[in-house]
């Protein structure tokens, strides 16, 4: 009732309160009676649940016990400095209240019968008061005004298995995203783009045991939707669909997985995939290398560390199983199984072949004599051959074949020196039917997590096409999720905990009263010449506070601006790092900042290039 700019009073109403707001308050009150005697057995109902809650809340929801947290006297203060025991124990107080203040809370929750607490301020009002006056009016408003303003708010909570990005880890991931993209598009590749949903149909039974964690989205308008899984379904319905011949495409976007997270190791529900692929006819495992030797680039560019990629052939992995004596239709489960090697003991492998997929031992023990085997590339084909453990296999001689002549690429682009031989590998899904491969980080010669990954997959364009119509693929994707907890790692060690990074160049600051506009000039000069730039937002700030807001926000460069300055027509250019200082004319201040190292923006890449020597600026015909 406030809202209408009524005054609370005692008294009852009566034909002398209010003047010309007489009629809506007698409307309002003969509606809140007549809902009271619609719903009093309700409210009664209610109130009764609530009578243990409603007399308990007149007393305080804490006792007033003493919390005991310890004794300056206790051994484990022995040797500290009064203060600082006084400060521990007073921590550990709050501490200790504020656990019981929120046990209380709960307490009264419970005896509440569930109920909101907006629900139980009206249904007390509703009891306690025997006549609807002005001050009952009064409270129940503003017990409404509560709940439509959402009434007291539980802390906010974000979807189990995902994230929120800060501004600096923002940075790290642009950074990250720039340097695979430039390894894309060196490559040639095209970008495109898909619906982050696909009909379910065209997901469904693309991701053999994997299938289970795909998000289906309530039936909408008739279809049966889902969140895409990964990138490479959605493009093999865009080959089909758009009737794409030859292509080499990259796609960057996010995917979906209903899959157990595990933040600490950069595995999430929601998460970015960054994708590279080759589709159509060309030459034999040439499509293959390059997916390949594009992985090494964009691990080798970004700053994470040591990283190999373990290397093997799908149709070798199937003619293991077989000359093993595996029936055919246990092959994916059992794969499944041998993909487990990296993180787990054979042993443990073995069980799980043998008593939960029912596989014969003599069989299992037959697949560990090979898929024990690992190492560089081409000391593993000499031992196999020399073994001549596939005898005359005549598919598992294909798929050694295509391994070696791909190796041969890799040697040719200064790429094998990544790669492991790893007949181990399996890559859990069903569409891969020629190469695979895995990208995994590396700490000294053990393996830490996997990063990106990607195979040959011939047959999966055809799942959306016209019958006897073939089109080849073969991709690799970046989990850039994974990447960049290696890269934030990597800076918080190397920045002694923090990842801060300047978000500007330069910080334009004054001195004297009523510079703002002068500022502004100077930074949209800046600006005009693309100089990351800005100012205060307040008003006359203080010199001392603009500088510690620059050294706070690593920014490397401030230029000052007074009226002495202005009238010579110059201004302080103010070097942070190097805690050196020049006055400049206003005219020469972008000159000035790019000889002092200041990049423009979108040229970092360029300039670091030029940096290290790879080549000089100004020798480029631009």
């Amino acid at each position: 009732m406030k809202r209408m700019g009524m005054e609370s009073t005692t008294a009852p109403l009566s034909s002398s309160d209010c003047g010309n707001w007489k009629t809506a308050a007698q409307s309002c009150r003969e509606v809140v009676l007549a809902l009271k005697k619609t719903y009093q057995e309700e409210i009664e109902k209610h109130v009764e649940v609530l009578r243990p809650f409603l007399s308990a809340s007149e007393t305080p929801a804490t006792a007033s016990k003493e919390i005991n947290v310890g004794n300056p006297t206790d051994p484990e203060f022995a040797g500290k400095p009064p203060a600082t025991v006084e400060k521990i124990l007073k921590k550990r107080r709050d501490k200790a209240e504020k656990a019981a203040a929120k046990a209380a809370a709960k307490k009264q929750r419970a005896a509440s019968g569930g109920l909101a607490d907006g629900v139980v301020k009206i249904l007390k009002i509703l009891e306690t008061r025997k006549h609807l006056n002005w001050e009952a009016f009064g409270e129940l408003g503003e017990a409404v005004d509560g709940l439509l303003a959402g009434g007291a708010q539980r802390k906010p909570k974000i979807a189990k298995g995902t994230r929120d990005y800060l501004p600096d880890q923002m940075m790290i991931r642009d950074q990250a995203f720039q340097i695979i993209r430039r390894v894309f598009r060196r490559h040639g590749a095209v970008e495109i783009d898909t619906p982050v949903f696909e009909l379910k149909e065209t997901l469904t039974g693309k991701y053999g045991e994997d299938s289970k964690l795909i998000y289906n989205l309530a039936d909408q308008g008739g279809e049966l939707l889902a969140l895409r899984y990964d990138l490479t379904v959605p493009l093999a319905r865009f080959l089909a669909l758009n009737s794409v011949g030859n292509i080499k495409r990259f796609h960057i976007g996010k995917v979906y997985r209903r899959d157990q997270p595990a933040l600490a190791r950069g595995r999430y529900r929601e998460f970015y995939q960054c994708d590279f692929d080759i589709a159509g006819l060309y030459g034999r495992m040439v499509p293959d290398a390059e997916c390949v030797a594009v992985a090494c680039e964009i691990l080798n560019s970004l700053p994470i560390g040591d990283f190999g990629l373990k290397v093997n052939h799908r149709k070798l992995l199937d003619s293991i199983l077989e000359i093993s004596g595996v029936p055919s239709d246990k092959f994916r489960t059992i794969c499944s199984a041998v993909d487990k090697l990296d993180k787990e003991p054979w042993e443990n492998v073995r069980k799980e072949m043998v008593e939960e997929k029912g596989l014969d031992g003599a069989a299992a023990d037959r697949i560990g004599k090979f898929v024990l085997l690992n190492g560089e590339p081409r000391e593993m084909m000499k031992q196999l051959r020399s073994s001549n453990a596939f005898g005359d296999h005549k598919v598992a001689c294909n798929a050694l074949e295509d391994l070696d002549i791909m190796f041969g690429y890799l040697e040719a682009m200064g790429k094998l020196k990544y790669i492991s031989f790893d007949l181990s590998l399996a890559r859990g899904l069903d569409y891969y039917t020629g190469v695979i491969y895995e990208a995994v980080c590396m700490s000294g010669n053990t393996q830490v997590g996997s990063i990106g990954g990607g195979g040959r997959y011939d047959n999966l364009v055809s799942m959306f096409q016209d019958a006897g119509k073939v089109t080849p693929c073969v991709g690799v994707s970046v989990g850039i999720e994974r990447v960049f907890t290696l890269i934030e790692a990597r800076l918080r060690e190397k920045q002694g905990g923090s990842i801060k990074q300047p978000n500007v160049k330069v910080l334009v600051a004054s001195t004297g009263q009523n510079m703002t506009v002068e500022c502004m000039k100077i930074a949209q000069r800046l600006w005009d010449a693309n100089i990351s730039a800005e100012f205060s937002q307040k008003e006359n700030p203080k010199l001392k506070f603009e500088l510690r807001d620059a050294l706070d926000r690593v920014i490397p460069f401030m230029v000052i601006v007074g009226e002495s300055e202005l009238a010579e027509g110059k201004v302080l250019v103010k070097d942070l790092a190097a805690a050196k200082e020049d006055k400049v004319l206003l005219d020469e201040l972008v000159e000035a900042l790019f000889k002092k190292g200041v990049v423009p923006v979108g040229c970092e890449f360029a300039a670091e290039m030029a940096k290290e020597g790879k080549y000089c600026l100004s020798s480029l015909n631009i």
